[in-house]
Formats: C-alpha cells, structure tokens, sequence
C-alpha cells in the first residue's frame, strides 16, 4: 500500500502560515505547486512553491467558508502543469476545527477533479487544513476521487520540524526513561517514528548506526557496499575478529537485533553510486553520510538539495608521519536548500570525484589517466583512530537533535562544525551558497524525480 508524505523548506512554510494567519477571524488560502518522488512504497509532494490567495480572487469568506473565482485556481493549476508538477490547496479553520470539515469535503470534489483534468503530471494532489498553531489536517485526492491521508509533513530548515497524523497517545518503553528526562516523551515519540538513512557502515557510519538505535530511532535504511575485514575491529562497532568477509551491513543489521529495541532496519549491500540504491534514500526523514569517498558525497550533496533531505556528513582527517601524529580535524557539515554545499566549501572537488569513479567503473582507464597526470591518484587508506571517529560520530547525532529539540540555543544556526582536536578546539560556521554553485539556484531545490535521476550520468547497475 502506497504511503503519501509531503516536505516544505522552512521559509515556505512559514510564508504559508504568515499568509493563512493574515486575517486572523476569516478563512484564507493558498497553492502550492509541489514536484514529485515516486517509489513504489511513498509518494512525496515536495513544495517548490507557495501561491497566496489573493482578496481580489475571492468572492465571499467568513470563519466557517470561502467562495474562490475559478480564474484563480485555474491559473494554478496551468502552472503546475507547465512545470511537471502537482497541485495542493491549503486553507486555514480561524475556528480550531482540526480536520477537514463537511464543506471541505463538498467542495474539494469538484476542484480536484478539475486537477486531474488539467494537470497531466503523474502522481497525486492533495489538501491541506492549518489552525492558527499550524498545519492540522492533511490528504491526498487520487485520480478515482477517494482520499488518502498524508503519513507525514517534514519541514526543513534551522529546525527539522515534522508533523503526523493525531492518533492514539503512543506509550514510551521504559528503556528511554533518561532520554525522556533530558527531551520530553514527545521527542522520544517522534524519534520512534523517523526513517534515517546511513551511508557507509565503517568507523563513524557503524557508531552513527548504534546510537540511532539505542535513541529508539524507528527505522533505519543503512548502504555499504564492503566486506568487513579483521584489521577493521578496532573501529567498527558490532564486529568481532571472526566476522571476516561478512558485509558491513549485515553487521549492524544484528547489532540492531542483539539491542533489542525493535529498530527496523533495512540494510543494501551495495554503494549508492548505483542508482537503484540512493533512490532508495529520498524518502528517509534525515540522512547521515558516512562514507570516505568523494564521489558518494557529492551524490549525498545533490539529493540533499533535489529531495530537501537534510543530510549530516562528517569526515576524520589524521596526518600523521613515521607513527606521529601532527593533527587531527574532523567535520560535521549539515546539508540543506540555503546552506553553502561540500562544493562550495572546497570538501570534494570534480577531479577527486572523477578519479574515483573511472576506478571504481573503468579501472584501466583511470590508471592509464592517472599515469598520464590528467585524474589524482587516489593513494593508500587513510589512517582511523576509534576515538576519532567516535567524537565525529557523536557530534553529528548532537546537530541533528539540535534539529529536533534547539538544545543548544536558539542562536545556534551553524551548517559546519569543526573539530581541532589537536588543540582541543571547536568551531562553528554558517555559510550561505556561492551564487555560481547548483546548491544556490532556488531552480534546483525540490525538484524531485527528473530523468536522469539527480540530471546525473550513472554506472551499470
């Protein structure tokens, strides 16, 4: 059965409210015009654009109704048509009803059976209904003229905001009865709920692994291609010295049994360089990327900004020379429409990018290239501490609850973290996107499944 969620940046969705809050005892509304992400289990609606309701388009309106012109959402409805898009209404209840009420009921009929005449674009429209706290009700209008309710909403931004459906007040395991003392049973709620995506289950992807679950995260979909080999032991977490050959994945999918907080766990024994295996991350809730390679990154970096999935990635750098160590950086850089890219910040680069792909697609190639000086050559594994890669690991868990919960101030708006650890240091910083960067073009944000998929050339599958 096909689940429907919807995700909307910050910015618009406080626009939203702004505009549906702006006569505070009469109903208002407004369209919006969302791309798609279609995979057989979800169907994401991702706002590209709000459409205030103008007053001159509408015909009469009071606490309880509104008559809108035809002109109005016919205009709409072209628009998301000519942009391959879909079409959802939002209206507020000045009143407090929290549901869709009769009237809704009647006359969404009608409109959205003019949607699905005028809009051509597959996948589904859907409503949405706001109290003066916010969104309340939420559905989908399929083609046959039933509903279906919207799963989630994410809202991304500052702070990862999500809503659900009301529903039976869930019971919190006693197991999380200290978490709850530090964030409140609704946090605790909410993580249960959540799909978070791992990217790579080595040293700071299988410690980002055993925290989620052992903080009651509902549901985690983890991809590594590697066989776990013993020289790993010391850093990666769940394993033991007789796991030689088994796939890193399948480690942490029996971590997460031996814990035995019923974390579901979806594990793909492949890299997401393949295109089958990052389709499968555009519907995670928040994406940790905890792969060492640039090529990944740079994959995590686009569906950050196509999908709005916030995307933790993090890195541990040691130099060191005949056994001594000079120093020790590592990062935790948050990834987000209207936050400065690992491109913008110089973290990965097109040659890496380019070196690592023809080596790992066409290895004769990239060694005849880099013989010829025109890709780098990729050198030997780096050097990993598990005290290292435990601190970076641990810090980006501590920005995505900063996310969730503001615990570290409202003034903390900071997309990087930089660990000196050699000094004992940490730093903060804030950038905007490079105005030449993708990551800066509003054109990008949200755009959703495009064929090819991120306008990307992949490998065989």
């Amino acid at each position: 059965m096909t689940r429907y969620s919807l995700t909307i940046c910050a910015s618009d969705y406080d626009r939203l409210r702004e505009h549906l809050g702006s006569v505070p005892e009469i109903e208002q509304a407004a369209y919006l015009v969302c791309r798609v992400a279609r995979s057989e289990p979800e169907t994401c609606l991702l706002v590209r654009e709000v459409i205030p309701v103008l007053a001159d388009d509408i015909v009469e309106a009071d606490a309880d109704h509104m008559i809108i012109r035809s002109r109005s959402f016919t205009r709409a409805m072209k628009q998301a048509n000519d942009q391959r898009a879909c079409f959802v209404f939002a209206h507020s209840h000045p009143n407090g009803y929290r549901d869709h009420s009769p009237a809704d009921d009647e006359t969404e009929v009608s409109l959205f059976r003019t949607a699905y005449i005028r809009i051509r674009t597959p996948g589904v429209h859907g409503s949405l209904a706001f109290t003066p706290s916010g969104l309340s009700a939420a559905r989908v209008w399929l083609p046959d003229g039933t509903t279906a309710p919207l799963e989630r909403a994410r809202i991304v931004g500052d702070r990862l905001r999500y809503w659900f459906p009301t529903g039976p007040r869930e019971a919190v395991p006693e197991f999380f009865d200290r978490q709850v003392r530090a964030f409140g049973s609704d946090i605790q709620v909410l993580l249960g709920r959540l799909r978070i995506g791992v990217v790579g289950a080595g040293g700071t992807g299988s410690c980002v692994a055993e925290q989620l679950i052992r903080l009651g995260v509902g549901s985690l979909v983890i991809a590594d291609g590697e066989r776990f080999e013993r020289s790993n032991v010391n850093r990666v977490y769940g394993s033991r010295a007789i796991d030689d050959e088994i796939a890193k994945v399948e480690l942490i999918e029996r971590l997460a049994a031996d814990i035995g907080l019923n974390t579901k766990v979806r594990i793909i024994d492949r890299p997401i360089s393949y295109r089958s295996v990052l389709e499968e991350f555009r519907h995670c809730d928040a994406i940790f990327g905890c792969t060492d390679d640039e090529w990944g990154r740079s994959l995590l970096t686009k569906l950050a900004i196509y999908y709005c999935v916030p995307v933790f990635d993090m890195g541990v750098r040691i130099d060191s020379n005949d056994g001594t160590i000079r120093s020790i950086q590592g990062r935790v850089t948050t990834l987000l429409p209207g936050t400065a890219c690992l491109f913008c910040r110089g973290r990965i680069s097109v040659q890496r990018i380019r070196a690592e792909s023809l080596s790992a697609t066409n290895p004769q190639q990239a060694a005849a290239l880099i013989e010829e000086g025109y890709i780098p050559e990729l050198g030997d594994p780096a050097p990993s501490v598990i005290p290292f890669t435990t601190t970076i690991a641990a810090s980006a868990i501590s920005e995505f609850l900063h996310r969730l919960t503001g615990f570290l101030g409202q003034d903390r708006k900071s997309s990087e973290v930089l660990h000196l650890m050699e000094d004992t240091r940490v730093r903060t910083n804030h950038r905007p996107p490079n105005e030449e960067c993708f990551c800066g073009d509003r054109t990008y944000w949200a755009r959703g499944d495009v064929e090819p998929f991120l306008d990307t050339t992949w490998r065989s599958e």
